[in-house]
This record gives C-alpha cells, structure tokens and sequence, in this order.
C-alpha cells in the first residue's frame, strides 16, 4: 500500500480528544505541546475515529504527519495512526496465571514426601503455626491449607492416613502424600523410591 505521507515525518504524542464534525471527523489537541499559546490542533478521519471509539475528553497516544496543504492552515497535523492503551495491554503477553492455593498445596504433595497440614503451612508461608500465639490471618490461611488438603484428598488426588492414640476419637495426627504407597512406606519407616510402585 502506498503511503500518502513521509513516514520520516511521523511524530507521536499524546492527544486529546476535543471536538467531533459533522463529517465524522474528529479534532484534538496536542496536549505535550510545549509551545507557548493554544496547543496544536490534529485532525482524526471519520474511519480511523470510528474504529478506535474515540470519545472527547479521552486522552490517546497519536502518530501523525503535516495535514495536507489545503487543511493545514486551519489544522496543522492528521493522524495516521491512534494507539488506545487496550490495544497496548492486548499486545503484551499474557502474563501466567497466579497458582491458586490448592494448586500449590498439591504440587508440594504430589513431589513425593509425606505431609501434613503444620509442614505445608510452613513451606507456603514460611513461618511456623502456633495456635496459642497466631493471628487471625495466620489462622485463616491455616484453615485455608487444612481445607486445602482435604478437598485433594476428598477428590482422590492425594492420599490421606490419620494416626490415633488410644481411646481418642479424634486423630492426633493427619498425613497426606500422592499414593497410599508413598504414604504406607513412609509411616512403616520405609524410604520410597521413585521407581517403586503401588503394592
């Protein structure tokens, strides 16, 4: 396509938008200029206008050239290009999703060794838990990694056992890991391979 314009010519600055005619075509004002007096005004043809929703008032970032000589007495520039800032965020990579709290309960299990809650605590948030002295934030989160680790289990992710003493109905101890192998050989004082499999 060829170009009516010098692409040496082009500047960019921010513009913004002041008035709209009749024609379709958009006016705004320079609004970095750093001349004294009024700043320069940019003409913004009806297409260009219409593609990028151009509002007055907003403020948009412009690449524009000399208006032709017949318009630029009145206006000194047109735009050949707009640039909004969602097209600018758009064009950036997207950035990874943030892991959610389960996600990463689950990665710490699945690597292998047995857990429970207090260890994956302490490795998510790296303090220790202490019922006696811990915040509401401390106590929130560590409900959050016991609600974590049950839903895993729950869903058969990961691979729960609960230890209880001697005529208590409430475990003492809960352990978590990928298998009920790794979990078995682990509690019997067994080290786990990873080549070994389910029994």
């Amino acid at each position: 396509m060829e170009l009516n314009y010098d692409p040496s010519e082009v500047r960019t600055s921010k513009v913004r938008v002041a008035s709209a005619a009749a024609s379709g075509v958009v006016f705004g004002f320079i609004s970095d200029d750093t001349s004294a007096g009024q700043p320069e005004a940019v003409a913004i043809a009806p297409a260009m206008a219409r593609m990028n929703n151009l509002r007055i008032g907003e403020l948009i970032d412009v690449s524009y050239v000399p208006n032709f000589p017949e318009h630029a007495h009145r206006v000194p520039w047109r735009a050949v290009a707009v640039y909004r800032d969602e097209q600018r965020e758009a064009a950036k990579p997207a950035a990874p999703p943030r892991q959610t709290l389960e996600q990463q309960v689950q990665d710490l299990v699945m690597g292998g060794e047995v857990w429970n809650r207090p260890e994956v605590y302490v490795d998510l948030y790296n303090e220790r838990f202490d019922s006696s002295t811990a915040s509401e934030v401390q106590r929130t989160r560590y409900d959050a990694v016991g609600a974590a680790l049950q839903r895993l289990h729950d869903t058969s992710i990961l691979a729960c056992a609960k230890v209880y003493a001697p005529g208590k109905k409430h475990a003492t101890a809960v352990y978590y890991a990928k298998s009920t192998h790794v979990l078995g050989r682990a509690l019997m004082g067994l080290d786990v391979t990873d080549q070994e499999g389910e029994a």
